[in-house]
């Protein structure tokens, strides 16, 4: 550790329940010098999140600090004065969400300039302090993108918007939450230079939460691991990680298509000419795929690059303005039809904002069961006991609540809630993008089994090439709302064609792409 100042110390830290039950955090102690950072990996449901946010004196609601200290610069991030000094004048934080962190309704000039005039001690010239900040995390400044608002950017965009208000206030030490969790490889790369770029300022430190071994790895002096809440292991990087193993398309470079109980029953999908606008700007052009019966279509593409756009307008979340999507034996209509309610269900990213924190697993499936599929109280309440075991979860969970689940189990959740409307498409947008790589292995390796099983077509939209090497049989690659390539997984990984999917192959933990031959 750097010798000249210690910046951060935790001793002897726990974290519980309100009332009782067990630790959240055990017992942590770290220390962390100016110029340094700190890598904290871990299972999902470790208590790498709660340990981030008590380094801003925050811990989530129904938890309690019950014994230890936190000190930032000296000051104690609990005690409500120093927090005030320490928030974003000492210590920022950036988590994975910028939607969490910026405010809808305004401008993203706006959003800054108050960050600006909030933590800034100077109020002299608030638009060259804006503009500066944006040109240091790679923005433009420009009179046209001072005044989009944050849905008006893209993901990537948004990220740095939000790390741009989170500088503002000159901290020295950046609580990093898994800043790339939710990036395509081409951006979360570009993420990555940059915050190492700002870490050269030999003054400011750094904690980094992170599921990407690789990337803390590159970052981190120094690493801690935590396990059920305690620290099981820290030293440098190299001690710590696991060794990270590479990724082959697991015998599916042919592109073959896996074998399902009764995908014949089930039809193709099929996605004819489709196209979207957000306002007067058409984000999706004349998009055409077929997904055959009981397979798997990865969707890649950098971020704007209208992957989601295309998922939200397949369950009908988002107004198609020219095309159609159904299947080949002509049932489906038009995208967002009132029969599709059953046949297309969707599992969104967002794990916890898709679940109400107030009602309980139980009702989150009898819910589908009794209003599409008319089952009764009591059939339903046997149906729900059955889907949830198909995704791996046991009865106890039924009477549970969102808040007492882990990352893992909502997402599984999440996809019995969809089984429950027996439909003929599952479309996955980003499901794994907040699990670390065990628990989201677990999640696509359910849903891989469940597709075999059952017949279903899965449209999975996904950053991550190793999960499209992995388990996807297809894969279409769209670039500026057009699908710019396609073709089999294993070739499309193995021999990229596009300079986009170049881009995104290269940047992956996959491996290099090889020259076309």
């Amino acid at each position: 550790m750097n010798a000249t100042e210690e910046l951060l110390r935790v001793t002897g830290l726990t974290l519980g329940p309100v009332g009782g039950g067990p630790p959240v955090l055990r017992e942590a102690t770290l220390a962390l010098g100016s110029g340094r950072v700190l890598g904290v990996v871990g299972r999902s449901g470790s208590g790498k999140s709660s340990l981030a946010l008590s380094l801003l004196g925050h811990v989530r609601p129904g938890l309690e600090r019950r014994s230890g200290t936190v000190e930032v610069a000296g000051l104690d991030p609990f005690d409500r004065a120093a927090a005030r000094r320490l928030r974003g004048r000492v210590v920022a934080y950036l988590g994975q969400d910028p939607a969490a962190c910026l405010n809808p309704a305004l401008r993203i000039g706006t959003q800054v300039a108050e960050a600006v005039r909030l933590r800034s001690s100077g109020r002299s010239d608030v638009a060259g302090q804006v503009r500066s900040l944006l040109e240091s995390v790679r923005l433009p400044a420009d009179r046209a993108f001072l005044r989009r608002r944050p849905h008006q950017v893209s993901g990537g965009q948004a990220q740095r918007v939000a790390l741009a208000a989170a500088l503002a206030g000159g901290p020295r030490l950046l609580v990093l939450d898994e800043p790339t969790g939710s990036l395509d490889t081409v951006l979360a790369h570009q993420m990555r230079e940059l915050l190492t770029a700002l870490m050269r300022d030999g003054d400011r430190a750094a904690v980094l939460v992170s599921h990407d071994p690789d990337w803390v790895a590159a970052l981190a002096d120094e690493v801690i691991r935590l396990r059920d809440g305690r620290v099981i292991a820290s030293g440098s990087p190299r001690a710590v990680l696991p060794k990270a193993h590479a990724t082959a398309p697991a015998g599916r470079g042919d592109g073959g298509v896996a074998r399902t109980a009764d995908a014949g029953s089930r039809g193709e999908l099929r996605v004819c000419d489709l196209s979207a606008a957000h306002g007067r700007g058409v984000v999706l052009h004349g998009v055409s795929l077929t997904v055959p019966a009981g397979t798997c279509m990865a969707v890649v593409g950098p971020s704007g690059s209208g992957k989601t756009t295309l998922a939200r307008c397949l369950v009908g979340l988002h107004r198609v303005v020219r095309g159609t999507a159904g299947w080949r034996d002509g049932s489906g209509g038009p995208p967002g039809g009132s029969g599709r309610a059953r046949a297309v269900q969707l599992v969104a990213q967002d794990s916890r904002g898709a679940l109400n924190p107030r009602e309980s697993v139980r009702t989150a499936l009898t819910r589908p069961l009794t209003g599409l599929r008319g089952m009764s109280a009591d059939e339903a309440a046997v149906e729900a006991r059955r889907i949830l075991g198909l995704v791996g979860l046991a009865p106890v969970m039924l009477s549970r609540r969102p808040g007492e689940l882990s990352g893992g189990e909502r997402q599984r959740v999440n996809l019995a809630r969809a089984l429950a409307g027996a439909p003929r498409v599952l479309v996955c947008d980003e499901i794994t993008s907040a699990l670390d790589p065990e628990i989201g292995a677990g999640v696509l390796e359910s849903l891989t089994a469940l597709r075999r099983s059952l017949g279903l077509t899965v449209l999975l939209v996904t950053h991550d090439l190793t999960e499209v090497a992995r388990y996807a049989d297809q894969v279409v690659v769209l670039d500026g709302g057009r699908v710019v390539e396609s073709g089999p997984a294993g070739r499309v990984l193995t021999w990229p064609r596009h300079p986009v999917t170049r881009e995104l192959v290269g940047r992956s933990p996959t491996g290099p792409a090889r020259d076309p031959v």
